[in-house]
């Protein structure tokens, strides 16, 4: 200490300043080599921080999974949007590896032209664009790998799916980490798999379902669902065995998920041998009560904002009427926040019934299609036998009201058979008691009374969306018949079972934001400057058009002399001269409007910059100032 006082003050400056880099330095390499996972997320929507799902599905890792991310650069170069996409991608990817304890692989690849790298990418799958007039592609996909060689791919990172990158990105993963094909349990009163009317071949719904997962039929009066179902497929149920309903209430308490399609009017029904005459309904009402949800199997939803104009013939007379029961949806009733029907531009629906969330229920329901308001709720007995849409059209009265066609219901429950299970009939025991004595006694199970996790389950009130007549239309490709569709009913059928069949931690994902966010303020300011000079603009524009028009209606002359010179009055002269400035002076008030215009724009531009860059700044710098002169009155009071 007594060395240390000694020394001068510029020693100990300079002692000081040269600790301070050394601790820097420290710090960095610190920072560097332990905290590197390590982050402070401001973005609005949490871009940048994993979802507690995706951490869950990266730490389920068995095996490890190498991620080739290829990336060209001069890409970024020609277009900033995808430059600042990419930054996301690549980050995003990195947090994967970062917190995958080595189970994750990461290269990044820039594939130059003609490059070894370039010809990988190729074999992988990874789609190019042209860069430029030579036709040198550019790449921005990932191919994934896992140790027995399953293979995934995204071909390229597409901008519109961004508020879903997390979620393709986990799913990939996930179906890396367990890459056996899921398998659907499907109970239905419909014959989806075999149809009289197509010589028993599959509903090409079916088809294409079975392309992505294997699917296994069970009975009408199934007891138990098999443990290895990773998703229940319910179509039109018609279910009346308390046993079955029992079997579908324990599998969904025990964690399992369901896609449920019920209807208040099948209209393929009354094609199928298996129905009862007049069975055109189907509900689950029993199970719907303690799922929260609220269904009336009496009642179709008429819309008629989004009704198909059909013609019929109704006792002898030719009818053409947007009919009520026959719906066409886009995009705008639509969820766009959810994965299953965010990409999704068209559904067909008929005779489609409502969903809502029942009061008290202890569920989360969200809507992921919505009717317009100017929508009614109808009794199936108007569709029944031979509708008449103009009829059901005539006796339409609005509700003004949305009505919710299908949801996603999440949440705790309870059974509804809250005494146990129920018992068997009277003939069931009779049968089982001449049974073998060979036969295996099936697994008995305990008795759930509330379910272990949240319940997952997506269910939609309308069957007829699966019939390949609203969603398919047949054509001639030189001599071959080829199914061409118009509707994207089997994609969200095929997104529902695909969303539901991954784990709960990849279910709870939601769409995150956009990485590019616009000023809305500035956005709006710009409107309203806009629509101020709008007004002024079009009728300067249409006073110069009305000028132009006397301009060519007043060219009359008294034709040419005798040397075929055209001869023109002294008042035509005028008017023209006249017409001119007039022209001259609309002109100029015009260029006066649109550089006002401009001008208020970027001055509003200037003052938002000024105030982002400076005054925070300079607000802080006041502040400082302020304490330093509060601080140092006080040090001078103290003194005295």
């Amino acid at each position: 200490m007594k060395y240390i006082s000694n020394l001068d003050r510029k020693t100990l400056t300079v002692a000081g300043l040269v600790t301070a880099i050394l601790f820097l330095f420290a710090i960095n390499i610190l920072a560097t080599s332990e905290v590197r996972n390590a982050q402070l997320d401001l973005t609005d929507n949490k871009l940048f921080t994993l979802s507690d799902g995706t951490r869950e599905v990266i730490q389920s890792i068995d095996e490890p999974i190498t991620l080739r991310y290829y990336y060209s650069r001069k890409l970024g170069d020609i277009s900033a949007p995808i430059g600042n996409y990419e930054n996301r991608v690549r980050e995003l990817l990195q947090h994967y590896a970062s917190v995958s304890n080595g189970k994750i692989d990461l290269k990044i690849i820039n594939p130059a032209p003609f490059s070894i790298e370039e010809d990988e990418a190729v074999k992988f799958g990874i789609q190019g664009i042209p860069l430029d007039q030579t036709g040198e592609p550019g790449y921005f996909g990932l191919a994934a790998t896992n140790s027995t060689d399953d293979r995934k791919l995204i071909t390229f990172f597409n901008q519109a799916r961004e508020q879903f990158l997390e979620y393709d990105l986990t799913r990939l993963i996930f179906d890396l980490a367990s890459p056996d094909k899921k398998k659907v349990g499907m109970i239905t009163s419909l014959l989806l798999e075999a149809d009289p009317m197509l010589q028993y071949k599959p509903w090409p719904l079916i088809e294409q379902i079975q392309q992505f997962f294997e699917v296994k039929s069970l009975d009408l009066d199934v007891k138990h669902i098999p443990d290895d179902i990773d998703v229940l497929f319910l179509v039109h149920p018609k279910i009346s065995s308390e046993q079955t309903l029992y079997a579908i209430d324990q599998f969904v308490l025990r964690g399992g998920k369901a896609v449920i399609l019920v209807d208040p009017h099948n209209e393929s029904a009354r094609m199928s041998p298996r129905m009862p005459p007049g069975a055109g309904s189907s509900d689950l009402k029993k199970l719907f009560d303690v799922w929260g949800i609220a269904y009336d199997p009496e009642k179709f939803v008429g819309d008629r904002a989004n009704a198909i104009r059909v013609s019929a013939n109704i006792n002898g007379r030719d009818v053409v009427a947007d009919y009520l029961s026959w719906l066409n949806y886009d995009s705008r009733a639509l969820n766009p926040k959810d994965v299953v029907t965010a990409q999704l531009n068209a559904l067909a629906l008929a005779s489609a019934g409502h969903l809502e969330q029942k009061e008290g229920a202890t569920t989360e329901f969200i809507p992921l299609l919505k009717t317009s308001a100017i929508s009614q709720r109808i009794t199936t007995e108007k569709v029944s036998g031979q509708p008449d849409p103009a009829a059901i059209l005539r006796d339409f009265k609005s509700e003004n009201k949305v009505f919710n066609i299908a949801a996603r219901v999440s949440g705790k429950v309870k059974s509804a058979f809250p005494d146990g299970p129920p018992p068997a009939p009277k003939d069931e025991k009779k049968d089982a008691a001449k049974d073998d004595k060979d036969k295996k006694e099936p697994v008995k199970r305990e008795h759930l009374t509330d379910s272990k996790t949240d319940i997952q389950l997506l269910v939609i009130a309308d069957t007829d969306l699966l019939s390949s007549q609203f969603w398919l239309r047949q054509q001639n490709f030189f001599g071959q018949t080829m199914n061409v569709p118009i509707a994207n009913n089997a994609d969200f059928v095929v997104n529902a079972l695909d969303n539901l069949s991954g784990s709960g931690s990849l279910i709870s994902l939601r769409s995150r934001g956009l990485s590019q966010r616009p000023f809305v303020r500035i956005l709006n300011l710009q409107n309203e400057a806009e629509d101020k000079y709008q007004e002024t603009e079009r009728g300067l524009q249409k006073e110069l058009e009305e000028l132009q028009k006397k301009m060519q209606s007043g060219n009359v002359n008294r034709g040419p002399d005798s040397q075929g010179r055209i001869v023109v009055t002294a008042a035509q002269q005028k008017a023209f001269g006249d017409f001119r400035k007039e022209m001259t002076r609309v002109r100029k008030e015009l260029r006066d409007v649109q550089g006002a215009l401009r001008a208020d724009i970027e001055k509003l531009d200037t003052t938002l910059k000024a105030i982002n860059i400076w005054a925070v700044p300079i607000l802080v710098a006041i502040i400082a100032i302020v304490l330093a002169i509060v601080r140092r009155r006080r040090y001078r009071q103290t003194a005295i």
